[in-house]
């Protein structure tokens, strides 16, 4: 799934946390994937299934139990302090709740402008140039940029949180659900401006988010994470159009859809995910999946190729594209 040229390549990785009585959370279970430059991977699953774990691995904000993260060639993990504050300029965060991330006592320009001074980069005019520069490109005015987030709407908070992501010139974004704080209406504006700097900008781009509907206008490639482990994975396009894991089926169906009306061709999601504390044996998906059969709750799949590009974590992803198994 990966090669030498990948800006990205997280392999193997495990995070188990201890709670307060002593038992273990298994966030994050054997967990791989890579990112080619210029290329956005979706990350999609339910809520407190590990995406945002997986981010904050990436990020080099926690350090995996085991596995490594190779951002640009070189090991978060086995770096130390320093090292590590380096790389954090090429790898920059968009937070889920603009009104939550940003300093509510600084204004626009000081938010944007932290970074560079936190790195370093360039001299105080230069920095000040690049801070109105990037303000414009997220499409906030000049006049906004004394302004403080409280006087600012929520889209344009995020645009705010944006700039300051791009700030450094990174070359990974990892962007923890962008766009679910933000009204329906500006959504869409805001998936658009990623696109565009992305295709400006030569990012590479993780999103992560819980909305399968939302993912299918920006990324190139999907993984699909449930219970701390990618199930399947592959083209955005051919993964919405022929999914090759229950659990994706049961994603789609749960999208809201412009005529309620409509006969659902395949069943959604029922019921609610085990707990991480105490996980299902064999299958995690086996206690909700309508295709579950006896292999299903010994063995756990493994993330396998079913076809070119494509990779599937089930005993029955052959059985994927017959219409009858589907219609379920």
């Amino acid at each position: 799934m990966s090669d030498n040229t990948d800006v990205l390549v997280a392999d193997k990785l495990v995070r188990h946390f201890k709670t307060g009585k002593g038992q273990t959370v298994h966030a994050v279970n054997d967990v791989s994937l890579s990112i080619a430059p210029g290329e956005t991977l979706a990350l999609v699953g339910e809520s407190g299934c590990g995406k945002s774990t997986l981010g904050r691995m990436i990020m080099g904000l926690d350090r995996p139990d085991s596995g490594a993260v190779h951002l640009l060639g070189r090991d978060l993990a086995r770096m130390g302090n320093r090292d590590l504050h380096t790389a954090r300029r090429s790898v920059q965060m968009i937070f889920q709740d603009p009104s939550a991330s940003l300093d509510p006592r600084w204004t626009a320009e000081a938010i944007v402008r932290e970074p560079l001074d936190n790195f370093r980069i360039g001299t105080s005019a230069e920095r000040r140039d690049h801070v109105l520069q990037l303000l414009s490109k997220v499409g906030l005015r000049p006049d906004q940029a004394k302004r403080y987030p409280h006087e600012l709407s929520g889209g344009q908070r995020q645009r705010l949180g944006i700039a300051r992501a791009l700030a450094t010139r990174p070359r990974l974004v990892v962007a923890d659900e962008p766009v679910s704080a933000l009204d329906v209406s500006i959504r869409a504006q805001v998936i658009n401006l990623l696109c565009d700097l992305r295709d400006e900008m030569k990012l590479s781009l993780l999103f992560i988010s819980h909305d399968i509907g939302v993912v299918s206008h920006i990324s190139n490639r999907i993984a699909v994470m449930y219970l701390g482990r990618i199930v399947e994975a592959g083209e955005t396009a051919a993964v919405l159009n022929a999914p090759q894991h229950p659990y994706t089926v049961g994603l789609l169906e749960s999208v809201p859809r412009p005529r309620p009306a409509d006969r659902r061709q395949r069943a959604p999601l029922e019921g609610d995910p085990p707990s991480p504390i105490n996980l299902p044996s064999g299958c995690a998906f086996r206690t909700r999946c309508p295709m579950a059969v006896d292999v299903c709750a010994n063995v756990v799949p493994p993330l396998r190729p079913t076809a070119p590009g494509r990779f599937s974590a089930c005993h029955r992803a052959d059985d994927m594209t017959k219409k009858e198994l589907l219609n379920v």
